[in-house]
């Protein structure tokens, strides 16, 4: 976005906040149905998330409460939610910022629930201005590097989702947000992923974004990235592997990285280079039988659904110029598949996994025990719990 519409945005926001506040005070008034609602979202162009499977679950359980999915009418996702049956709200309309203002719950997987403009509202919060209901930080997945702009003061919010119990501990003790902001529910998606059936013959190679200073257009072909991937899509021992196991592979990269996916090119009728828009990022986690990834969280997912993995980090020390420092989670230490750097040694810890009928060694298998002690479909439950529990606490920030 430029300097000039930002500059706009920022002055049609500021005007809506100050405009509507005491419109929603009145409004909630006289509408008794504007006193109780959950303004519920992701992105805004998207229900493929933990937001979206929190939707879905109180659509299903607790119809009593007015729950409203923002999402822009042209997602591919906004029939998802229209079959639920429950109630939308355009992304960034005017009825969007009011009911942001009049919400008395804001569930969302950003670190500005929900809210029509995240960069306003975030500086708004740390100059200790709020703006509607409680806060509830749902997140995209679990925590594993030291983001500082989540620490508090830098994020205020009433309750702030933990995922697995080592992640729960390390948001405690560095995060330093006030006592119960941290709780260990689990994530609202793993619900879905507790219920996988069998897997397909698929192998799942998705690698995370290299951050925003990362080189763009012609300049990304020069990158370790494309140079480490476009090689393996060209390997013929990896299509030699996939012939004999009768295994296909995905290739699915970051959204951040999709800009850049028609760069890449594969000569084998096994290997898929999937878009964001034709695949669901859980749906494709579920049906792998393997997961080739680097530093994405989303092996996580995976490893929730006691399923084998293999790190690739060809370019580790590149990546941590560029990107998240690491935290508390140490891939060779705690990892939950063997580390390799090279193409070789990734095409024969893929034949190692395969010896061993797809299953995660013993080792791995202990390390998944450890990290997840709660492993069930109830997360949700859990989440709406500790979301009616904020009514008997007083705002925390």
């Amino acid at each position: 976005m430029s300097k000039v519409r930002r500059f706009f945005e920022y002055v049609k926001s500021s005007a809506l906040i100050i405009l509507l506040k005491p419109v929603c005070l009145v409004a909630k008034a006289f509408n008794p149905k504007l006193r109780r609602i959950w303004l519920i979202g992701e992105r805004g162009n998207e229900a493929r998330d933990n937001g979206y499977w929190f939707y879905r679950y109180m659509v299903q359980n607790h119809s009593e409460e007015r729950c409203i999915f923002i999402i822009t009418k042209d997602s591919p996702d906004f029939g998802k939610i229209q079959s639920l049956g429950g109630e939308t709200v355009e992304f960034r309309s005017f009825r969007h910022y009011f009911l942001y203002s009049c919400a008395a719950f804001l569930v969302s997987t950003h670190v500005v629930p929900a809210a029509p403009d995240l960069v306003l509202y975030r500086n708004l919060a740390k100059k200790g201005l709020r703006v509607g209901g409680k806060q509830v930080f749902l997140k995209h997945g679990i925590v594993k590097d030291n983001m500082t702009w989540n620490h508090y003061p830098n994020l205020k919010v009433d309750l702030f989702v933990a995922g697995a119990q080592k992640e729960y501990e390390y948001l405690k003790e560095v995060f330093n947000h006030p006592e119960g902001v941290v709780q260990y529910l689990g994530l609202c998606r793993f619900d879905n992923l507790a219920k996988a059936t069998e897997p397909q013959n698929m192998v799942l190679v998705m690698p995370t974004w290299r951050g925003a200073r990362y080189p763009k257009g012609d300049a990304f072909e020069s990158t370790q990235f494309y140079k480490a991937y476009q090689s393996l899509l060209e390997s013929k021992e990896l299509d030699l592997y996939l012939q004999k196991n009768n295994m296909n592979l995905i290739f699915y990269p970051h959204v951040e990285i999709q800009k850049e996916l028609h760069r890449f090119h594969t000569p084998s009728p096994r290997i898929i280079l999937a878009d964001k828009y034709s695949y669901d990022v859980q749906d494709l986690l579920m049906k792998c039988r393997v997961l080739v990834t680097d530093f994405s969280s989303v092996y996580f997912d995976v490893a929730y659904m006691e399923k084998p993995m293999v790190f690739y980090q060809f370019d580790e020390q590149e990546f941590r110029s560029v990107h998240y420092q690491e935290g508390y989670f140490n891939y060779r230490r705690d990892g939950f598949g063997k580390v390799v750097t090279e193409q070789k040694d990734l095409l024969e810890e893929l034949e190692v996994i395969s010896k061993n009928d797809f299953k995660p060694s013993e080792e791995y298998q202990g390390r998944i025990n450890d990290f997840f002690p709660k492993r069930d479909d109830r997360n949700c439950q859990r989440t709406y719990e500790a979301i009616m529990a904020l009514n008997h606490k007083g705002v925390s920030n």
